[in-house]
């Protein structure tokens, strides 16, 4: 059976290499850029240090607690452990695209459907447009990927199953946690709890509930104590309505699913459309799926029809309902309603086997032939009627919306004839009954010729190296200090100075681009979603300065206009690569101390100092601390820096402060000597150590919150009783 097994993980991983992988070099080109090149790379390769504070993002983030860092996750650290390079992490995203697979081929085989039809419906969740389209957003993928096999460990303890299926579905729901994209897994449960109930009954399903449950948060406890203790201190605590209503699939894009980019595309095919952004809502799984779904029958397709028309219910994102969903604990904590595609294309591709399955004894073939090509004529018709906006892609295209428009509608574009071609096989496929391999050949050329036109799969020779970048070296040219002081890309396009590729060149920045803010940092700044609002940060220069900003780096006209106005950075250079580079004469080391403390009751009044023109040169704000406070001189006689850990020989005269410019976090402790002292909150933001007296000294910070061991804690005791039930048999 393990053979099998793995023979048709094979195939299902050379399914992905032909939809992603074929004719891309998979040592150096990343599959899907975007943010796989940006964020899922550096971040896999950060993750396997296994350190608990990243001081590359927003001036340190406590790793464990930003999912989309994956840095618990077993696949991720041994792909990238193996091969810390390109090709692991493309090997580990294709694998993830073939578990999808593996997983629904076993889970349909549990409800009893044949091998053809189960292969056939993994290939179609695979290259179904939801996995699609995030394959940039690796997280998402590699979350939404355990769904089926989670269902399949449902399946199986609904039918009659021991205790230990329902613990394996828990052990599926901790990997899926893990994966790094939290939503995904919610929006799976959705699915995994009524299934629970129709398929077994409510009492065997709560029962099973439980122990999947259990399990599942037991397992995953490491990283959810670590958000559940780093959630009151980031933005992520709340989202407002329109932040939440955000990217839902509008009724328009429905075209999408008989004509790809009926409304435009990504990258290789950018989207004209105004109203949303397209790799939210991108729907084209093939029509081989659409016409093979329309043959199934029986209960179980009554089933994951509602499920198919409850999640485009919800995807549609109608403000009636979204205002109810808002109000959701949990729930309202997620963005993009279009995401629940994911949803829609599972049950799809359950359909679609189905309809597979009974094709040979398909009495109704001709209407569901009908029906996909009226989807398919009106879709066209769409394509050539539909007014056309503004690109929402314009980094990535400089084509006008017009000249878009005319790519698209050209019966050359694969866009307008691509539909009828699929639509003629498929046909063919239900006029002479084919078998399992035809649809499966005709699906991947339709999926994949559109699929394929998505990302651009970047270069990241680049990567490797600093020195590799004419812009880096220039800065370590000039002097820069990569411990003690920080670079600013203004920039969101600054891809290899951007803040998650300081983790792969050892850079100190001050940006950042992730779903989750540390709520002070982010309230200092007012950076926003995807690291914009650079250039009204370089306005405020005695903050840059207080960061530890030393340069600026800028490439679009606008933001080098911006910081020219600033008038406070001489302009040095535009290297080869285009960008400008501008210095802070003003900027203050990282480590540093100061001459005087000014107490500030709170966050909010820290803010408003710093409004008020606050010079952090000499002085920092202390929350909490009545007054103001001369104080002595200090030095920094030696210092050890790490990721999670600080230590530094000092020198003072009397009492002294010694202000490290990186996030304040509870999590950190510090001693003096040995003996424990608390951390000051500084500049609103940062942390500080009161030294009390003359003399030298060692002063040491260290990053161990309570998360941290509670998680260690319970997470062993799940493992041991997971290992000793797995050996005992018992269920």
């Amino acid at each position: 059976m393990i053979r099998r097994w793995l023979g048709l993980f094979g195939l299902y991983l050379a399914a992905a290499w032909l939809l992603h992988g074929l004719g891309v070099n998979l040592w150096t080109q990343i599959l899907g850029g975007g943010d796989s090149y940006t964020a899922g790379l550096p971040s896999k390769l950060f993750a396997t240090s296994l350190s608990p504070w990243n001081p590359y993002v927003q001036l340190g983030q406590y790793t464990f607690a930003n999912t989309q860092f994956q840095a618990l996750y077993p696949p991720a650290l041994v792909a990238m452990a193996v091969w810390p390079n390109t090709l692991g992490y493309n090997l580990f995203l294709l694998g993830h695209y073939a578990l999808g697979g593996l997983g629904f081929y076993l889970w349909m085989r549990q409800t009893g459907l044949g091998r053809e039809a189960a292969f056939w419906g993994g290939l179609s969740f695979l290259a179904g447009g939801f996995l699609v389209a995030h394959k940039g957003h690796q997280a998402m993928v590699t979350t939404a990927v355990w769904l089926p096999l989670w269902l399949g460990f449902v399946a199986r303890h609904a039918a009659g199953g021991a205790r230990r299926d329902a613990i394996g579905a828990g052990v599926v729901m901790a990997l899926s946690l893990l994966a790094g994209f939290p939503q995904m897994t919610l929006y799976g449960l959705l699915v995994v709890g009524p299934y629970w109930v129709w398929r077994g009954g409510w009492r065997r399903a709560l029962t099973g509930l439980g122990w999947m449950g259990l399990f599942g948060l037991v397992l995953s406890s490491l990283q959810l104590l670590a958000v559940a203790e780093a959630l009151p201190w980031m933005t992520r605590e709340t989202l407002t309505f329109a932040l939440f209503q955000q990217n839902a699939l509008p009724a328009a894009h429905l075209a999408g699913w008989f004509v790809p980019n009926v409304l435009g595309g990504m990258h290789g095919v950018p989207s004209y459309a105004q109203d949303a952004q397209l790799v939210e809502v991108y729907l084209y799984c093939g029509l081989a799926p659409l016409v093979l779904a329309g043959l199934a029958r029986g209960r179980e397709a009554k089933f994951w029809a509602v499920v198919l028309a409850v999640s485009l219910g919800v995807a549609l994102g109608w403000e009636p309902v979204q205002q109810v969903l808002f109000r959701v604990p949990g729930y309202n904590l997620f963005r993009a309603a279009g995401r629940h595609r994911m949803e829609m294309h599972l049950a799809l591709s359950v359909l679609a086997a189905m309809g597979l399955s009974r094709l040979a004894e398909s009495r109704g073939r001709r209407w569901a032939f009908a029906m996909v090509g009226a989807g398919v004529a009106m879709s066209l018709a769409w394509a050539w009627r539909v007014p056309i906006h503004d690109s929402v892609n314009v980094l990535v295209t400089e084509h006008s919306a017009a000249e878009w428009r005319a790519m698209n509608t050209a019966w050359t574009s694969v866009t307008m004839w691509g539909p009828l071609v699929a639509l003629a096989a498929a046909g063919i496929g239900l006029w002479r009954r084919a078998p399992g391999w035809a649809w499966g050949l005709l699906l991947l050329v339709d999926a994949g010729s559109v699929g394929r036109t998505i990302y651009e799969n970047p270069n990241t020779a680049d990567l490797y190296g600093r020195e590799r970048r004419s812009e880096v070296q220039y800065l370590f040219d000039r002097g820069y200090d990569p411990v003690q002081q920080r670079i600013l890309p203004v920039d969101a396009r600054l891809w290899q100075t951007y803040p998650l590729q300081s983790m792969m060149y050892g850079l100190q920045t001050a940006n950042d681009y992730t779903p989750m803010w540390m709520k002070r940092y982010q309230g200092l700044t007012g950076f926003a979603l995807n690291g914009e609002g650079g250039a009204a940060l370089a306005a405020r220069q005695k903050l840059v300065s207080a960061l530890g900003v030393r340069f600026l780096l800028t490439k679009e006209p606008e933001s080098v206009a911006a910081v020219r106005a600033a008038k406070g950075y001489p302009e040095l250079a535009a290297s080869r690569e285009g960008i400008t580079v501008f210095e802070n004469p003003g900027a203050l080391p990282r480590f540093r101390f100061v001459d005087e403390a000014v107490g500030v009751p709170d966050f909010a009044a820290a803010q408003q100092l710093w409004a008020s023109g606050f010079d952090a040169s000499k002085a920092a704000m202390v929350e909490g601390m009545p007054g103001r406070t001369k104080l002595a001189a200090g030095r920094i006689l030696t210092q050890q820096v790490g990721n999670a850990s600080l230590t530094f020989r000092v020198a003072t005269e009397g009492r002294a402060l010694l202000v490290v410019a990186d996030t304040w976090f509870p999590g950190w402790t510090a001693t003096v000597d040995g003996q424990p002292l608390p951390i000051a909150v500084i500049n609103g933001c940062m942390r500080g150590v009161f030294v009390e007296s003359a003399g030298e000294h060692q002063v040491t910070m260290r990053f161990w919150p309570w998360s941290l061991t509670a998680g260690l804690v319970i997470t062993a005791i799940g493992l041991i009783a997971l290992v000793s039930l797995c050996r005992t048999g018992r269920g």
